[in-house]
């Protein structure tokens, strides 16, 4: 995980490259001019709001350093369109789901997240959100039971 002068001195280079003022950039972030210094410095604190502002304001990411089997995960200010209509899916195929089931939806989730089937409905969106609801709850039936989908 990058430090907090690392993170600063990105953002510094950033904002020289795009040959920005500091004052200019402080105004548009909605900061003061020495906050802005003291986060290029490394120094001071600051709320993650500020630090995702200025990302977002200089059109950039920043890796927090996390990793699960491989998978980096990133800082974003907002869920894109696509993690919008994969939340929306999973939502869709555990209500339907728990309704096929006579189960609750929080219920259902908690089987399906613990059983991986979660990720799975993530990872394998493009794939899967155009199969019917019988197919689906067919998928998670099978998966629930130990077999291969």
């Amino acid at each position: 995980m990058e430090s907090k002068f690392e993170i600063g001195q990105k953002l510094k280079n950033k904002r020289l490259d795009l040959n920005l003022r500091m004052d200019d950039v402080a105004k548009k972030v909605g900061i003061t001019r020495s906050t802005l210094w003291s986060i290029e410095n490394g120094n001071g604190n600051y709320t993650i709001d500020t630090l995702l502002r200025l990302l977002n304001f200089l059109n950039m990411s920043i890796d927090i350093g996390a990793q699960e089997q491989g998978i980096r995960r990133r800082a974003t200010r907002t869920n894109s369109v696509l993690d919008k209509k994969i939340n929306r899916f999973i939502v869709m195929c555990v209500e339907q789901y728990a309704s096929s089931v006579n189960q609750s939806s929080r219920t259902i989730y908690n089987e399906l997240n613990k059983a991986g089937i979660i990720d799975e409905l993530k990872d394998d969106y493009e794939d899967m959100h155009g199969m019917s609801t019988y197919s689906l709850n067919e998928y998670i039936d099978k998966r629930l039971q130990g077999g291969a989908a």
